[in-house]
């Protein structure tokens, strides 16, 4: 008999270390997830955990706030800075009987989110006034990561105002935002100034005049008014190179026409804009008025962007920027645009 010991034949002694390879694979896996797990969180507490220049996107809150408690038939304020800087919405009320919210803020949201953002809180009767700086026209209909992200950040209810699209471009700029926090925390750690008081240059005054303290209730920013900014003017888009981005005037066209079937009126009345700007960029600014103005689709836009042009001194610290002191000039334009062209649907009665 023999008694040798029967040895494994060679796929025999393969198995082992076949078998072997998934558990090291997986483990390798399991190490990347838990890697990739740290590293997500390492990034949300340097985002949720490094405050914020100021509390400016709060002011979104009181906007929104506004805009959804207000009875009876009201005039509703469309689009960025220009809005936020340049309206006072308590005289517009004094003109039209009207009460007004002003849902402009400073950041690149695109035109898409601010109109959207406003469309289920109008009724029939109410006035949406729509006023783009003229970037609007030669960006991305979509808006800014970053801006959005913010936006969002603050009134998580805003995520119901994003296409998917904007909401992966908000996701995707979140290592963009964690990394501008930690930069700003370095830089002022080398300068010595982390744990100083805010100070007179033109950043902090900036920062102060962009906070959410600077807002009235109605939605404008009234935190520059006394103020003089002797830093440079901000240009706008130089829309004789970048163009007029095509999808723009056809969206705002057909929100116009969604609005007003729902029985809401939909005026453009454009963006204050500085003279040398206005005039560099004429072909392209009137080249917007004549697409939105033209065909069955047509917006109501009673007077061409020319008419909005005022002078350098009458601004504050960007082409589109007016000053508190002088806000009262826009105000008698966007009055002036509503009787033109909704007449007695523009004012409101005294018991409104």
């Amino acid at each position: 008999m023999d008694s040798e010991t029967p040895k494994p034949n060679e796929g025999d002694a393969a198995l082992p270390t076949a078998v072997a390879k998934p558990k090291g694979a997986l483990s390798l896996l399991g190490r990347l997830a838990l890697l990739g797990v740290a590293s997500v969180a390492t990034l949300m507490a340097v985002v949720l955990g490094i405050p914020d220049d100021n509390d400016y996107a709060r002011a979104t809150l009181l906007k929104h706030d506004r805009l959804s408690t207000l009875p009876g038939k009201k005039i509703v304020l469309v689009g960025g800075s220009n809005l936020s800087y340049g309206m006072d919405s308590t005289l517009i009320e004094r003109e039209t009987g009207c009460p007004a919210v002003n849902m402009g803020l400073n950041g690149y949201f695109g035109v898409r989110y601010l109109m959207r953002e406003v469309a289920d809180d109008v009724k029939p009767g109410d006035i949406i006034v729509i006023a783009f700086e003229w970037d609007s026209f030669g960006k991305p209909i979509e808006g800014s990561g970053k801006d959005l992200y913010a936006i969002v950040k603050t009134n998580p209810a805003a995520i119901a105002y994003l296409t998917p699209q904007q909401i992966g471009e908000a996701v995707s700029a979140i290592p963009f935002v964690a990394q501008s926090k930690l930069l700003r925390i370095g830089n002022q750690a080398a300068r010595g100034e982390l744990f100083m008081p805010k100070g007179d240059n033109l950043l902090d005054k900036l920062i102060e005049v962009e906070s959410f303290k600077s807002f009235a209730p109605t939605g404008d920013l009234v935190g520059h008014k006394g103020v003089t900014w002797t830093g440079d003017i901000e240009e706008g888009t130089k829309l004789y190179q970048t163009g007029i981005d095509p999808t723009v005037v056809p969206a705002i066209k057909a929100y116009a026409k969604a609005m007003e079937a729902k029985g809401v009126h939909v005026v453009m009345s454009y963006t204050p804009t500085m003279r040398h700007y206005y005039a560099a960029n004429k072909t392209q600014i009137d080249s917007v008025h004549t697409a939105l103005t033209t065909g069955p689709d047509a917006v109501k836009a009673p007077r061409p962007p020319s008419d909005y042009v005022f002078d350098e001194s009458l601004f504050f610290d960007t082409v589109y920027h007016l000053k508190a002191e002088t806000r009262h000039l826009r105000v008698q334009q966007v009055v002036g645009d509503l009787r033109t062209t909704l007449k007695d649907a523009a004012t409101c009665p005294k018991s409104n």
